[in-house]
């Protein structure tokens, strides 16, 4: 499965560029972290990528196909997301709401069989969280929530997994099963762009991380690339080294102490 996004430019006003004739192109097996600061351009880009919004200018291909070409099953069949958040509207089963992400691939009208029932509950299992199947959605943590959100979209079965900021909102536990579980998923050939505040995850987990600022592409490199060339300071605008820990990147700002010297 391969990806290309294509001079892709993108204004809602019509006049500042939200997304400024971006180029890239990622293949099944990648594992890409997209990171920005606030407003740099990153949910833009996701809407984007799952045809909600048309480019102003080029094109997002999967396979060398347009995705506006698409029907929204068929998008659905190539491409899952997982949001930031949810908001249930209805009192569904979790099991209910993870067989939901089998729809695509079955005819309309017909109803989820024993066979989108074992993928529900394999994707249920992935996420460890097979004992909430009985539980009704709206019960639940918002932490919890997310791994629901993140199982229905594996029962998608699409090769694409789009993942904004996924683990916000989960315990530090959580937030290393989540990003193992996904890592595991591209080496079993998905590939899954992420979104995420998160810097340290981003070095340690990424294979490629794409950096946005004002909606232009700044950076296309691996998390070593990245810890070497020294640019993350400049990007957010805070004076940070990284240091190899333990076989793990860790990020140290420098900091006022209380005198006021720099550490």
């Amino acid at each position: 499965m391969r990806l290309d996004i294509r001079g892709l430019s993108f204004s809602y006003d019509g006049q500042r560029q939200i997304l400024d004739k971006l180029d890239l192109t990622f293949s099944s097996g990648d594992f890409v972290v997209v990171l920005g600061r606030n407003g740099a351009g990153k949910t833009t880009l996701f809407r984007n990528l799952l045809g909600l919004l048309r480019p102003q200018s080029g094109t997002v291909e999967v396979d060398g196909v347009d995705f506006l070409h698409l029907s929204a099953k068929e998008r659905a069949k190539r491409i899952a997301y997982i949001p930031q958040e949810s908001h249930p509207s209805f009192s569904y089963s979790v099991l209910t709401t993870v067989l939901m992400g089998t729809t695509s691939q079955i005819s309309t009208l017909a109803s989820p069989g024993q066979k989108e029932m074992e993928t529900a509950l394999a994707a249920l299992r992935r996420f460890s969280i097979e004992d909430l199947a009985s539980r009704r959605v709206d019960s639940l943590s918002g932490g919890e929530r997310q791994l629901v959100m993140c199982a229905r979209a594996l029962a998608q079965n699409a090769p694409i997994l789009l993942f904004d900021e996924p683990t916000s909102s989960l315990d530090w536990g959580n937030q290393i099963r989540t990003l193992e579980n996904i890592r595991r998923l591209t080496k079993e050939g998905y590939l899954a762009i992420v979104s995420t505040h998160n810097l340290e995850q981003a070095l340690n987990y990424a294979s490629r991380i794409v950096m946005l600022c004002d909606g232009k592409l700044v950076a296309d490199a691996s998390p070593q690339e990245l810890a070497m060339q020294g640019s993350l300071s400049s990007f957010y605008g805070l004076d940070v080294s990284v240091e190899r820990i333990r076989g793990h990147y860790v990020c140290i700002p420098q900091t006022e102490d209380d005198d006021g010297m720099v550490d």
